[in-house]
């Protein structure tokens, strides 16, 4: 397990697009083939979606960073926690769990209730939530791409 008193977190900036694009495709290629299916995958990273979305999102976004590399990430939109990326080496290591709490403050100063999406079959991520507070809502399909989802919420008295 990695030291997480080294942690740091801070706000994204234009220079981390590139550092949270290789570890998104990284962790991506990693988890997800058996979630989504690995052609999906490879088509999801070749779209270009990834680097767009940390450019579009950046001001929305906090970073974890530990010796100097990014390791980490959460963006919020809304009341929801649009997104949450750990590197694979740092899995089960307690930053998630940080990344987490921060979105989660940040969230419930303006919102009595949160929400984030995750793919119903990524049963890690939806052990993670579960362990940290967060209750099932609803199961749905993601119109675009067909993939079976669960909407997690938490209100702020649970918090």
């Amino acid at each position: 397990m990695k030291n997480t008193q080294n942690i740091q977190l801070r706000p994204a900036t234009p220079d981390d697009v590139e550092p949270l694009t290789a570890l998104s495709y990284k962790t991506i290629r990693v988890k997800y083939p058996d979630v989504i299916g690995a052609d999906m995958v490879e088509g999801y990273i070749a779209s270009g979606a990834v680097p767009h979305y940390y450019t579009e999102r950046n001001a929305f976004t906090r970073v974890a960073v530990a010796d100097g590399e990014v390791i980490g990430a959460c963006a919020l939109r809304g009341n929801a926690v649009d997104l949450m990326m750990v590197t694979v080496e740092h899995h089960r290591s307690g930053v998630g769990s940080i990344l987490l709490s921060e979105a989660e403050g940040i969230l419930f100063a303006d919102h009595p209730e949160i929400t984030l999406d995750s793919f119903r079959d990524n049963r890690q991520a939806v052990d993670f939530y579960t362990k940290h507070g967060w209750e099932m809502q609803e199961a749905f399909t993601d119109p675009d791409y067909g993939i079976a989802m669960v909407r997690m919420i938490k209100s702020r008295g649970s918090a």
